[in-house]
């Protein structure tokens, strides 16, 4: 999936997804108030997420190079003949990986984030190859002719190329006018064939020439967001187009699409085997069979299927397991064998080791506990001051980008599809329980809940759209019934990135970014009030010029209102509408690709108003503005107890701080 970016300069293109979102560097000894104390309480969240591997064979045997996502990625060795880990290697400055190619001499190539990294075989370390694609900030999928390597990108939607002898680049831009991801990638007889998004298209382009050529896609299919996997075997042509997951095959020769197979989940189509079958992940959990002579698709025996992070094969030996057998291995490191001859299958787990997960989100909760999610891993984890002891449920819940405490209840917006959820933490966590899922923004098109604020005995809710797509939502959801109003466009092309409730209004801050892979057509973030009683907004207005998103409002407990762009704190009188003070804690530069998200407000028991403003801890004075710092080097995640305790992240790792 592609990953948040929360505010990435394009002057520092490691980031990490999509997604992406994205961890800001930390410097090694963070600046902190001499009356301020820090205290390292651990980390909450621990991932094994695999999500992109590849496979390939030496001399001494048959391997899968799987990289584990962690706040550094880890590169995994793993002899799949005994589904041992061989090597575990970190890739320095990068978290994870959507994928590999491995060259006919065995040297697997390996993209995670921005960079490029080679593993030559038995090797004990990896080989980091930088950015070859300067201001790219992620790599998807690769694939090589034996030669050279091609890699997709983005946010330019670019291929290049590296030489596999001289490590020369070449870079042949951006493929198709508006399209940011190249989202996958195959090699065959010369030319380039590429899976691009947010508009789904299959693009060829000429290895030598560069010459370009799209391949459209069947009319029904055009409106799809991304051709997500894309394999080309014997002058075929496999594609999944999602949003809809539709498996399509197209002969090069002819021209033509000449099937439709069903739903398939994964990254990949296997090459064939002796038949002339390839391999996929159905939706339905199934190992599917497409034979390219006979052009039938034939469904084997292999049920509770996971999902393909990519195909290989090995030789197991033994009767049951003659010849090749096909492997693959899913997100939680599940290895999954099938013999073609035989009929054989297995699964085994194989003993990859989980990685700390970088913090998305932090709340403290009406039970005096700190809760958190993960980025992309999920989970909620949560942390009792009174014990120091961490409660995880890496399973519970998705990627939770914003978290609310509410009338004793705990409320969380979730990554992809904006599902809403509500968490009781008095009770046991029990996946599909308790958090328990009571609406869902995913037929609205919207994707990224960030901004959370309770309206009576309603919760509302401020947007992402989905992928390329502008118009975020304002959505007022019963938690008891479900029931919904949905009001999308309130500031017309703009996205709900703040919210709080003002006496018997909610006020919303905007931001000019939609989903990723759209260019905002708006120059200023706005102000509105909204009024939940007729459903209709009753004003907007400015807040700080030049500023191109509002990522916090609070109210005080003495009813004044603050609210935050990117490291500057403002006040804003809800009578008069207009801001009456403002303050800037940590210069920043709106010349960024988006943000969705940055400082988080909360007041302390002495009154000041304190946060993270961009990557500062701070406190103001409410009366003469005057600005405390307290530390620096911090991810855009925080919060604050009752007690007036601070709790914020530097990558996967949970901080305290009193003042």
């Amino acid at each position: 999936m592609p990953m948040p970016f929360t505010g990435r300069r394009r002057l520092a293109p490691i980031a990490i997804l999509a997604t992406l979102v994205a961890a800001t560097a930390v410097p090694a000894t963070p600046a902190l108030a001499a009356a301020a104390t820090e205290t390292l309480v651990g980390v909450p969240h621990h991932n094994l997420a695999i999500y992109g591997a590849t496979f390939g064979s030496t001399p001494t045997g048959d391997y899968a190079y799987a990289v584990a996502r962690g706040t550094t990625g880890a590169l995994n060795v793993i002899d799949t003949r005994t589904a041992t880990v061989v090597r575990t290697l970190p890739l320095p400055g990068a978290g994870g990986s959507w994928g590999g190619t491995v060259t006919p001499d065995g040297t697997a190539y390996i993209g995670a984030d921005s960079k490029l990294f080679r593993y030559r075989p038995g090797a004990d370390h990896v080989e980091d190859l930088g950015s070859p694609a300067p201001g790219e900030t992620a790599t998807w999928r690769l694939a090589n002719d034996g030669k050279r390597v091609f890699v997709g990108t983005f946010p330019t939607g670019k291929v290049y190329s590296v030489d596999h002898r001289t490590g020369a680049v070449r870079d042949y831009g951006q493929v198709w006018p508006g399209e940011q991801y190249v989202r996958s990638i195959s090699v065959a007889n010369g030319k380039i064939y590429t899976g691009l998004g947010t508009v789904a298209r299959v693009v060829e382009i000429d290895v030598e020439s560069g010459d370009r050529r799209e391949i459209p896609l069947p009319e029904q299919y055009r409106a799809e967001q991304f051709v997500y996997d894309l394999d080309v075997h014997h002058k075929t042509l496999f594609a999944r187009v999602t949003n809809s997951n539709r498996v399509l095959v197209h002969d090069l020769t002819t021209g033509e699409w000449i099937a439709e197979l069903g739903n398939g989940r994964g990254l990949d189509f296997s090459t064939p085997d002796d038949d002339g079958n390839v391999y996929f992940a159905s939706t339905s959990a199934r190992l599917m069979a497409y034979n390219l002579k006979t052009r039938t698709l034939t469904p084997t025996a292999f049920t509770g299927y996971g999902t393909s992070r990519g195909f290989g094969w090995t030789h197991l030996g033994g009767p049951e397991w003659r010849g090749r057998t096909l492997v693959t291995i899913d997100l939680s490191g599940k290895m999954y064998y099938f013999n073609p001859m035989t009929g054989a299958k297995k699964v085994v787990t194989v003993p990859v080791p989980g990685l700390p997960a970088q913090l998305q989100t932090l709340e403290a909760g009406p039970d005096g506990r700190i809760w958190s999610s993960a980025y992309p891993s999920g989970g909620i984890t949560s942390y009792d001051p009174a014990t120091g002891a961490f409660a995880e449920n890496a399973n519970a819940l998705g990627q939770a980008e914003g978290l609310l405490s509410y009338q004793g209840k705990i409320y969380a917006g979730v990554y992809p599809g904006a599902n809403l959820f509500e968490l009781d933490p008095t009770k046991p966590i029990v996946r599909g329980t308790n958090p328990r899922q009571f609406a869902s923004l995913r037929t609205d098109h919207q994707d990224r809940p960030f901004a959370i604020t309770g309206v009576g005995d309603r919760i509302a809710f401020g947007t992402i759209p989905e992928y390329g797509q502008l118009g975020g939502a304002l959505a007022l959801v019963d938690p008891v019934t479900g029931a919904k109003e949905v009001h999308r466009d309130v500031v017309p092309q703009q996205s709900v990135t703040a919210l709080a409730t003002v006496g018997n209004l909610v006020l919303g801050g905007t931001g000019i970014w939609g989903g990723l892979g759209i260019a905002p057509t708006q120059t200023e973030a706005k102000l509105f009030l909204w009024d939940p009683a007729t459903a209709t907004k009753v004003w907007e207005g400015p807040a700080i010029p030049g500023a191109k998103a509002i990522t916090r409002l609070i109210v005080a407990p003495d009813g004044r209102v603050w609210g935050s762009t990117v490291g500057t704190l403002f006040e804003f009188d809800p009578a008069s509408r207009t801001v009456v003070n403002t303050v800037e804690v940590e210069p920043f530069d709106w010349n960024i690709d988006h943000v969705w998200r940055s400082d988080h407000l909360a007041v302390a028991p002495d009154g000041a108003v304190c946060g993270n403003f961009s990557t500062t801890v701070a406190c103001v004075d409410p009366t003469t503005l005057a600005v405390e710092k307290l530390a620096t080097g911090i991810t855009d995640v925080w919060t604050m107890d009752a007690a007036g305790v601070m709790y914020y992240a530097r990558g996967g790792e949970l901080y305290k701080l009193t003042r």
